[in-house]
């Protein structure tokens, strides 16, 4: 029997090769191991085997104006940027998480970079921001500046939307250049509203409530700047509320295009290819209930497989909602954890306790 082991991470247990390596040393089956990522963190590792890419490390801009090592990829003339390694909420401590402070500069920075070892294709994952800046941290680092009525540079944060004035890109670095952007995001929300970057994602960045109001009218006074500058609307489009809007700043100022994060790797790694070759196909993350229907990896994998009528086992740590996700279409909904444990012990013991659940599927299943 040959099986396909295609998972994404189960975050602070195991990467999605990690995973895969667990099925494969649990199992005497010929396995075939292909990491994933939705556009979130990991995607930068999901993609390294496929592409076969060089690695490289640029200190830039951290989220709260310090400094942080950040890596990214280079294949070709295409770079794989993961805005979390600069901006990320990881980043920072939990009492400087405010994403009224925060920035994306970090992020303009490593395009930079990229671009200066060659890079003129960019591909920028949006998962994992600390940041509601609009992406002018971005934009400032590659040349356009944003001025208040004094002609002084705003603080490239979300405190900086409301000051702007002026939108000067007489110094943009790729002015003359051919480059490209794609943004891999796995959410649709606009830039602005209640269903926007501000309002949705702002709070869990440490946007104190009482703020939303002032910065969402912050974050449409730049956007009408930046529209009346470019002379075209982008605000309503699914996901430019990414990562604090910086898929608005990718899509406008730019000039990229925004896609689901799950169908850009899956395009890359070859994921169809191997779903063909496969008797049947292993997913998982650290947590799985109806929200995985919404776009997750492993729903993500379900849809291609059925393409060739492949059956799907889902693993994961935490799992909800089985009824419903076997309704979709998942074979069987497998929680690896047999006995609850404190936290940290199951995400220590998590390459184990996935060998060990997979072990005993596939023994029971022959």
């Amino acid at each position: 029997m040959k099986v396909l082991a295609c998972f994404d991470s189960f975050k602070e247990s195991m990467s999605a090769k990690d995973a895969g390596e667990a099925v494969k040393s649990a199992l005497d089956d010929e396995v075939e191991i292909i990491p994933l990522a939705d556009g979130g963190e990991g995607t930068l590792e999901a993609l390294s085997d496929g592409l076969k890419g060089t690695y490289y490390q640029v200190e830039v801009t951290s989220p709260n104006f310090k400094h942080v090592c950040a890596r990214y990829m280079i294949a070709g003339d295409l770079a794989v940027i993961e805005c979390a390694q600069a901006c990320g909420l990881d980043l920072l401590a939990e009492n400087e998480k405010n994403a009224l402070l925060t920035t994306s500069l970090g992020v303009g920075e490593m395009i930079v970079d990229a671009y200066h070892h060659g890079a003129r294709r960019f591909m920028i994952t949006l998962g994992g921001s600390a940041t509601n800046d609009g992406g002018i941290g971005m934009l400032s680092a590659l040349g356009i500046r944003f001025l208040d009525e004094h002609e002084q540079d705003v603080i490239p944060n979300a405190q900086g939307l409301g000051k702007i004035a002026i939108i000067d890109r007489n110094n943009y670095l790729f002015q003359n250049e051919e480059v490209s952007f794609i943004a891999a995001c796995d959410v649709e929300n606009p830039l602005l509203g209640n269903n926007g970057a501000t309002y949705v994602f702002g709070p869990q960045k440490g946007l104190s409530k009482v703020n939303l109001e002032t910065v969402d009218q912050a974050m449409a006074h730049y956007a009408s700047l930046s529209e009346e500058t470019l002379g075209q609307s982008f605000r309503d489009i699914p996901g430019t509320g990414a990562a604090g809007g910086l898929g608005y700043a990718i899509v406008s100022f730019l000039g990229g295009r925004l896609e689901k994060g799950f169908e850009i790797v899956s395009e890359m790694v070859c994921l169809d290819d191997a779903i063909k070759q496969a008797d049947i196909i292993v997913t998982g993350e650290g947590s799985i209930d109806r929200q995985t229907l919404s776009g997750k990896t492993p729903y993500g994998v379900l849809m291609h497989a059925n393409r060739y009528h492949k059956p799907v086992v889902v693993f994961a740590g935490k799992v909800k909602d089985v009824h419903m996700l076997k309704e979709a279409g998942f074979q069987d909904v497998i929680c690896i954890n047999e006995e609850i444990k404190d936290l940290a012990t199951m995400l220590k013991e998590g390459p184990k306790s996935l060998g060990k659940a997979v072990r005993r599927y596939f023994h029971e299943n022959r």
